[in-house]
């Protein structure tokens, strides 16, 4: 059964520009029905409440939070010398505890949807998938834990939220004794096409919050903080892209190959013939796989993010939103 599936990435406000395209998709393209959500960074909220069809909730969200109702920054100096982060997120956690009721996570559980929010484990490295439903997996490239209950699911999104060094890292409570510390997911390593594929995805929306060709800033890098948020800003800014460039060249591989065994037969090749001289499995990296329809979504420039993401500002979230809005169209109309 052919599956769509929705994959966001993070970027701090940035994210506001997947609220708008969203925006877009949920108005005037409402035939499109996404079975898989994923997102990491503040798109963990945005993935679940996608999948409920919250779009007005998400909205507000992004146009009357300013960053003090998320993060407190007015401490970081003192906090240099003994925290595990230079920001204090206790905003944050008030936040999600308000909007991810009990009656929220029990319709996430009995939606007919799939839904994942991202983090990394700081003591193993290893990329991990929450979702409040499904079961529990290993794989190669990553973890997937079903929790089963909100107040983990809580903690899950925090932890995708959690920038390190800016954000303190998140023990998720249910998971077993041993310390398990989770942060946000960014980085080249991230792959959430990947999983969507894996669940049986055959078309996939992707939200990307960075240009295809990233911007210079024509600023001055004069202290430890400035470069900080851009090494951090980097590092989450990979997210997704990786992912999308394997899965289009294995699109384009699939069609070439296809287009090769089409101008064999025309040449009077018999199909068993040409089937067998293609059966290799052992050294075939195609083997299996199938191509899978992308449609990506992502602003022409870079955004008007302050702070590597982390500064909220109404009015600016607000017409990135609105760019978000006008991509959506583009691409999809």
């Amino acid at each position: 059964m052919a599956t769509t599936a929705l994959v966001i990435s993070g970027g701090g406000s940035r994210a506001a520009f997947a609220v708008g395209a969203l925006k877009y998709l949920y108005s005037q393209q409402p035939a499109i029905e996404f079975d898989f959500f994923c997102g990491t960074g503040i798109s963990s909220l945005i993935a679940p409440l996608a999948a409920l069809g919250e779009i007005t909730l998400l909205e507000k969200l992004f146009t009357s939070n300013t960053t003090a109702d998320l993060v407190s920054t007015n401490t970081m100096l003192q906090r240099f010398p003994q925290n595990n982060s230079l920001y204090n997120a206790t905003a944050l956690t008030h936040k999600i505890t308000n909007i991810f009721t009990d009656a929220r996570f029990s319709a996430l559980q009995k939606l007919n949807k799939e839904v994942f929010v991202a983090a990394r484990c700081l003591q193993t490295n290893r990329l991990t998938y929450f979702s409040p439903s499904g079961a529990d997996m290993v794989k190669k490239d990553y973890d997937v834990i079903s929790l089963l209950d909100n107040y983990t699911f809580r903690e899950a999104m925090q932890a995708s939220c959690s920038m390190p060094v800016f954000m303190p890292p998140v023990e998720v409570a249910s998971l077993p004794d041993h310390v398990q510390q989770f942060t946000n997911a960014g980085g080249a390593h991230y792959h959430p096409v990947k999983l969507a594929i894996e669940k049986g995805a055959t078309e996939i929306y992707v939200i990307l919050l960075t240009p295809e060709t990233p911007g210079e800033d024509d600023i001055l890098f004069q202290n430890l903080i400035d470069i900080l948020e851009k090494q951090v800003d980097n590092t989450t800014n990979e997210i997704a892209a990786t992912d999308v460039e394997i899965t289009q060249l294995i699109n384009q591989s699939l069609t070439y190959l296809d287009a090769v065994k089409d101008n064999l037969k025309k040449k009077g090749i018999p199909a068993a013939d040409i089937d067998q001289c293609f059966d290799l499995p052992a050294i075939n990296p195609f083997q299996g796989k199938r191509a899978v329809k992308l449609h990506i979504i992502r602003p022409k420039t870079a955004l008007d993010a302050a702070m590597g993401g982390l500064e909220f500002i109404p009015q600016i979230m607000k017409e990135m939103m609105e760019e978000g809005e006008q991509r959506a169209a583009a691409v999809l109309q």
